[in-house]
């Protein structure tokens, strides 16, 4: 079977637009050949998209002057944390400007935003509101839990969130909750609003998050976030979440702490230290944050009970 005849230079690579390979001289039959992916009507791809990235790209041929990706779309091009992972099948979020018409295809779900308080940036050349407008938009749709990893996340000073893609801290707690006034009387303000009032300044990780939210939805009290323990003049801790007061250290374990073997004697080491200076030390992971992380809980409770009854 003969080869598909190349493309033209400018639709070598990437999507295009059938429109435009028509105009380009494209016969019709050569954008129906087997070598070419339809991930939208009208579009064609020398690749089946598998990221979220790709299918971003896949359908900005289709996209009209001023529309921008919004909501659930723009935070994971972003590299905010959103549970769960990105699957092929989940609807692109394309934000349209109050007054303009919606976006209308399969694949694809419109979300309208006001474009005079939302900034809109770009990031791998595709439009994309903001960080803040991408954690604003999802105030309709999201969880609590999901927005505060959002909100932890934009105000954090961390590193360690390894996916981010943008300078931190990008936000303040009050640049956040300024942002939302602004659409106090829209459906979604007051989930945005919880969520800020709910979030924490510092956290390493999502899973901190999740871990520390957990905690307080079982009614126990919540604990601090990095929690720094000092012994004779030298940092030996900074820890995830404790209870200062009783020496109660929880430490969430991500897979590297177990498959890098110098982080996990590290690991080992100062636990030795915290217990030694008497802290009891919780090592959680992601097996203790399933059923709303009742395993944690239960934990926490326990740890609790052992120094309150020893008190």
């Amino acid at each position: 079977m003969p080869l598909p005849a190349p493309l033209p230079e400018p639709l070598a690579s990437g999507a295009f637009s059938t429109a435009e390979a028509l105009r380009l001289g494209v016969s019709p039959r050569r954008l129906r050949a087997g070598d070419l992916a339809r991930p939208f009507h009208g579009v064609r791809v020398d690749a089946p998209p598998d990221s979220v990235v790709a299918l971003a790209r896949a359908f900005a041929p289709r996209m009209r002057t001023e529309h921008v990706y919004a909501g659930i779309t723009a935070a994971r091009l972003w590299g905010l944390p959103v549970d769960p992972a990105w699957e092929l099948g989940e609807p692109l979020v394309v934000g349209v400007p109050d007054g303009m018409a919606r976006t209308r295809a399969a694949g694809v779900r419109s979300l309208q935003f006001a474009s005079s308080k939302l900034s809109v940036g770009e990031i791998d050349g595709l439009p994309t509101l903001g960080p803040i407008g991408a954690f604003v938009t999802m105030g309709r749709s999201a969880e609590h839990e999901q927005l505060v990893m959002l909100v932890d996340a934009l105000v954090t000073p961390s590193q360690r969130y390894r996916d981010l893609r943008f300078e931190r801290p990008y936000a303040t707690l009050d640049e956040l909750s300024a942002a939302v006034e602004q659409y106090r009387r829209a459906p979604g303000a007051a989930a945005l609003l919880a969520a800020i009032t709910a979030a924490r300044v510092g956290v390493d990780s999502p899973r901190e998050t999740r871990s520390r939210l957990a905690i307080v939805a079982a009614g126990l009290p919540e604990p601090v976030v990095q929690h720094q323990v000092w012994h004779e003049g030298g940092l030996v801790a900074e820890l995830d979440l404790a209870y200062p007061e009783l020496r109660i250290a929880i430490e969430y374990e991500g897979d590297h702490h177990r498959t890098d073997s110098a982080q996990w004697a590290k690991d080992i080491r100062r636990q030795e230290r915290l217990e030694a200076l008497g802290w009891i030390v919780i090592r959680a992971t992601k097996a203790d944050l399933r059923d709303g992380g009742r395993s944690l809980v239960t934990r926490v409770r326990a740890a609790r009970a052992r120094r309150l009854g020893a008190a």
